[in-house]
């Protein structure tokens, strides 16, 4: 492992991220609008190919990466970066509503008090779904769908920023001086590190009044990329093709956002103080399912390069 190459990559990585999170942020926190999610959201849009321009820099290049998609052999990969995200986001639904029923609802009445809160007027948004002949179930349909074949490739083009950086670069070298499992964990906290400004001032994730803010929120969502990372390490190790870790990164990105159809309009401060259990797949009860997936691929990973080895 090349340790200054290591540092210097980091550093780069984090100048740039850390400094649009903040301008981002501190924008949003004073225009709770439209318009200042659009800039928030722009903000960490350029945030995710930072790993990448960090990368590009440091490593005079991106070559060796495996640029060139590849079909033969890697079908199961594709199919299960494109429906595992959904599954484990359902099955970590499930769990967090077993535990909190009450905040459970298909009315959609949470997505319009967030809009609400946007200053999106609640007229404009029920008569844009009756035009469309469209109810809240019909839309969760929709979303499942869309988020299983179409979110995946859309969002694909933005996580191969961070993959090309964390996965292409940063991984390879820690695993020559720290071994895989090692690197899993040191190159998951990284990775949850570099979300740290817009959690601490936007309440990205888990927002800012949450049981146990702001710290429980750091750690859990550092255990969410640790597992995530398990998993799209594994995905590239096999592929040797960086657009398939991008594929699941993009996948579970386009899946999580789907629980704003199911929650309790009239529980609004109730899950702002749950929110670090779920319903996202990056909270504790409801982040079980990615956690025990990833370990078990992560065994499985490690015991198959055992035998090939």
């Amino acid at each position: 492992m090349d340790k200054k190459k290591v540092i210097k990559y980091i550093g780069i990585t984090f100048l740039i991220s850390w400094t649009l999170q903040i301008i981002g942020s501190v924008y949003i926190v004073k225009n709770n609008n439209m318009t200042g999610l659009k800039v928030f959201q722009g903000a960490l849009l350029i945030v995710m190919f930072s790993p990448m321009i960090a990368a590009l820099i440091t490593n005079r290049g991106l070559k060796g990466m495996g640029w060139k998609p590849k079909l033969k052999g890697n079908i199961k990969w594709i199919l299960f970066s494109m429906f595992v995200p959904m599954i484990i986001t359902i099955l970590g639904f499930v769990c967090f509503f077993l535990v909190f029923p009450d905040l459970f609802a298909l009315d959609g009445s949470y997505l319009m008090k967030y809009l609400q809160s946007m200053n999106v007027d609640a007229e404009t948004i029920e008569s844009t779904l009756a035009m469309f002949n469209m109810d809240i179930r019909k839309v969760l349909i929709l979303s499942i769908i869309q988020v299983c074949i179409e979110g995946p490739f859309i969002n694909m083009f933005a996580a191969i920023g961070e993959e090309a950086g964390w996965r292409g670069f940063l991984y390879p070298e820690l695993i020559k001086g720290f071994g895989r499992v090692k690197t899993w964990i040191i190159g998951g906290i990284i990775w949850g590190a570099f979300h740290f400004p817009c959690m601490l001032i936007e309440g990205y994730e888990y927002g800012l009044n949450y049981i146990g803010a702001p710290v429980l929120g750091l750690i859990v969502f550092t255990i969410f990329c640790i597992a995530l990372g398990i998993m799209e390490e594994v995905i590239y190790d096999k592929t040797k093709c960086i657009w398939y870790p991008a594929l699941l990164h993009g996948s579970i990105n386009a899946a999580a956002t789907t629980y704003q159809l199911i929650l309790n309009g009239n529980q609004m401060d109730r899950i702002e103080r749950l929110q670090i259990f779920g319903p996202s797949p990056g909270g504790i009860i409801a982040g079980i399912p990615i956690l025990i997936i990833s370990i078990v691929i992560g065994v499985w990973a490690l015991k198959s390069k055992e035998r090939n080895d």
